[in-house]
């Protein structure tokens, strides 16, 4: 899913946030995904493993942050250039990100996902909103102070 109003309030203004911190700094950025469902996580969880392509998460259902609505993705907004880093745009982007609490996917140790962005100070880790929650739309619902998604 992609609608930025699919992500959690804090974290969505966070998002807007960096949008405009990379407007300025001349980095055209998009939010690419937001929300996963159950669905789309596990299919991203199967490419290079059980569907064709490339591994490109080491998380499953519900384990992936974008289940629980406090993550985002961003590519550069720039047809067939997307994720081009030659000009190391995603580290400039981290580097904004990261500065406003952002923890950023190109810092990982195993599995860098440069286009990444969430934020454990919204819910903590995963495994506390599993043990909190149970499932994302326990979580989700209970935004209702702020709004619904």
């Amino acid at each position: 899913m992609r609608g930025i109003e699919k992500l959690h309030p804090a974290i969505k203004a966070k998002a807007e946030r960096l949008l405009a911190l990379c407007k300025e700094a001349d980095l055209p950025v998009l939010i690419t995904e937001t929300l996963r469902t159950r669905e789309e996580q596990d299919a991203l969880y199967a490419k290079g493993r059980s569907a064709t392509g490339s591994i490109v998460t080491n998380a499953q259902y519900p384990y992936s942050m974008h289940c629980w609505g406090v993550a985002f993705d961003v590519a550069k907004n720039i047809k067939g250039k997307e994720y081009d880093n030659s000009d190391s745009f995603f580290e400039r982007v981290g580097e904004i990100g990261r500065g406003m609490g952002l923890t950023w996917g190109g810092d990982w140790a195993a599995l860098k996902d440069m286009p990444h962005f969430e934020d454990r100070s919204v819910a903590g880790a995963v495994n506390e909103l599993i043990k909190q929650f149970r499932a994302p739309d326990k979580f989700i619902g209970s935004w209702g102070q702020h709004g619904n998604p």
